[in-house]
Formats: C-alpha cells, structure tokens, sequence
C-alpha cells in the first residue's frame, strides 16, 4: 500500500433527553439518553498510512495550544488507531492532523467523535476490511460516547451510552450552539456533582414522548419533553449559563439547554421554509 490519505469531518452531538441513573459497580452511571449528531458543527480530520515494519502514530493539532494540552498516547484517536491496525495485524506510520472546531469540556462529544471518525478514516485507507459491528467493538474499548459516531444520527443510548438503537427522526431542526469562553465543566466534575443528589428523577415518559414526537413530527410534543439531569447541577454552579440559555430563548429558539455534561448551551427551533 502506498501512501495513503483520507478527509473527514468529525461531527459533533447534543443530547435531546439525558437521564442519570444510579452509579454502576464499574465506577460509571448507567445512563438513558438520546444522542443526536450535530452536522453543522464539526472537527476537520486528515488521516494519512503508509506501511513499515513497526507502528507509529503522530497527531498533530492546528492550534498550537491543543498540541502542548493533550499528550499523543493520551488522546482517543491514538487509541483509536492503534485499535484499528491490531485488528488488522497490520503495521505502518499513521499521521493524524485535525483542526479543531468543537469546544473542548463542553458537552459535545469532540474527542469521541474524533476517536470514532479515525476508525472510520482508517477502514477506508484499507478498503472497508471491517464491518460496522467491528467498528462498535472496537469503539466500546475507547470511551462511552465513541459508539454513537459509529452509527450518527439519532439514537437511544444505555447501558454507560454504548447501547444503542437507531431512532426515526422525521424532525428538521434548526440547532444553534455556543460555549462560553470562561466556563469548561469536566464530565468527572458533573458526575461527582450529581452523585451528592439526594433523589433521582424518573423520565421515561419524557423519552417516550421524545420518541414519538420525532416519528410523528411532532414539534410540540418534541419541545416540551426534552430533559437533562446535568442541568440541575451546572446551571445552578454557573448562573452564567443561564443567561445564555435566555438569550436564545429571546431569539426565538423553542427550547435551551445544556448540550451534555458540559458548558455548551444549545438552542432548537423547527425549520420553516418561506415559500414566495
């Protein structure tokens, strides 16, 4: 195989319904949620292989400051990648750049939708040798969120989000997302705000509203159940958010709310086409 190169861009997600269960015996949450990958806001990759005898990965940043930030053997594509060429008993010099446009700490899933579209790149460099089922396999071992990139679009999440099921989604939505520059929230902070709870919330109607809504195309029923759990926590430590979230409510969005377990704020409306 000769020098290789593939272009991709890595997508981002918000979550439409969050729900937060009791913390599982692994130290994670068991978690109910509906992922929906957000096109219009998305990391640019380019993903280059080339055989030798022994494996190397380098991944470089656009923005310099990303490139001191998050060490190689650190990252989830590096893990992604040297996943992917052991599957394939394979060996060869893999060059990783991407620029990055999704927010880090923010909720929006970056750094799984990275390590997800590196599995992606690769398996096109050699030809689609592994089959989405092997892709999701691979994904389980490199984070909780990775899976979902696999598939994109909508989706119910369970189990730690790896569980998924694909959801008709008739909906179109008009999505508008902003981070404010002096707020990041971790997800370890998140969880560890929600476990000092002192009573958990019960939502399956709301996903089963949320469910339906999008089948039927349902707007109302749509905005009226979307939840998350993090809200309590987050926008409570950071009133700021709160703001945010009012000013797009003034904009005209439907709905606001947190993207994940980070400080995104995300804005939806419905799409109306204005016919002359």
């Amino acid at each position: 195989m000769n020098n290789k190169i593939v272009k991709l861009k890595s997508s981002s997600k918000i979550n439409l319904a969050l729900w937060i269960k009791e913390k599982r015996p692994d130290g994670y949450h068991e978690i109910e949620t509906i992922f929906y990958e957000n096109k219009s806001l998305f990391d640019e990759l380019e993903i280059q292989f080339s055989e030798d005898t022994k494996t190397s990965i380098e991944i470089s940043f656009k923005q310099d400051d990303l490139n001191k930030l998050i060490p190689v053997n650190e990252n989830l594509m590096y893990k992604a990648a040297l996943l992917f060429l052991e599957k394939l008993g394979t060996t060869g010099k893999c060059k990783i750049e991407i620029n990055k446009n999704i927010p880090l700490e923010a909720g929006l899933g970056g750094g799984s939708s990275n390590a997800a579209f590196v599995l992606k790149g690769l398996n096109e460099i050699f030809d689609y040798q592994l089959h989405e089922s092997e892709l999701l396999l691979l994904s389980k071992q490199i984070g909780s969120d990775v899976s979902f990139f696999i598939y994109g679009g909508t989706c119910l999440a369970k189990g730690r989000g790896e569980c998924l099921s694909r959801l008709e989604n008739k909906l179109n939505l008009d999505i508008k997302i902003e981070k404010l520059k002096d707020i990041s929230v971790s997800t370890k902070w998140a969880y560890e705000q929600i476990d000092s709870r002192e009573f958990f919330a019960e939502h399956d109607l709301e996903i089963k509203n949320l469910i339906r809504a999008m089948k039927n195309q349902d707007y109302e029923l749509f905005f009226n159940n979307i939840f998350n759990d993090f809200e309590m926590v987050v926008l409570s430590y950071y009133p700021q958010l709160i703001n945010l979230r009012k000013r797009f409510l003034d904009e005209g969005f439907k709905v606001s709310g947190l993207c994940g377990s980070g400080s995104a704020i995300y804005g939806i409306k419905q799409i109306t086409h204005v016919t002359s």
